[in-house]
């Protein structure tokens, strides 16, 4: 096995002389995979449970909005039937001021 200057005479899987800095850096380098692996899968994640709540928040909105629109044409019958029944009193306040 021939070494090079600089190597330690340690050959790797592949037949080729060891480099201690070349192992250090390819330590680093997996370790920092690891690293943002996690952080991919983290962020994985909390995209998902977003997209869950905003989904969930979207048709918690819809149902809101057919929930205004009902009470909105209710309140508008309401108004008109009180007003019917306002006019009612008027008119009927009037026919008994005119029987005194």
């Amino acid at each position: 096995m021939q070494t090079h200057p600089g190597s330690n005479g340690q050959a790797d899987d592949n037949n080729q002389p060891h480099d201690p800095d070349k192992g250090r850096e390819k330590n680093t380098i997996q370790r920092d995979m690891i690293m943002v692996e996690s952080d991919y899968h983290k962020f994985a994640n909390e995209k998902n449970a977003l997209d869950m709540e905003i989904r969930s928040l979207k048709k918690d909105e819809a149902q809101i909005k057919i929930g205004l629109h009902d009470k909105m044409a209710r309140l508008s019958k309401v108004e008109y039937e009180l007003s019917q029944a306002d006019a009612a009193l008027k008119s009927l306040k009037k026919k008994l001021n005119l029987i005194h």
